[in-house]
């Protein structure tokens, strides 16, 4: 079985915390975390874009990880930005 890989935006709450949320974000279990990194959008304001695979034959996989990572206290929003299979 394949496994695509889903590449997420997520702001953090707390800008001054966001080294938390890439520690927590790596904890996630419906999702095999793969990488993150900071990124600078302007004015000292920094997103996390995060990567994970989730099972290709699963259909609610993606939203299921979405909603996981929504309901994340730390986190503001997350957002599918990009998908490919593997």
């Amino acid at each position: 079985m394949g496994k695509t890989l889903v590449i997420y935006k997520i702001n953090a709450k707390d800008m001054e915390k966001i080294g938390e949320v890439l520690e927590v974000i790596k904890g996630i279990k419906n999702g095999e975390y793969r990488d993150a990194r900071k990124e600078p959008i302007g004015f000292g304001i920094e997103i996390i874009k995060a990567a994970f695979t989730v099972p290709e034959k699963d259909d609610n996989a993606i939203d299921t990880l979405t909603e996981e990572l929504n309901s994340l206290e730390l986190i503001e929003d997350a957002e599918v930005t990009e998908m490919t299979l593997l």
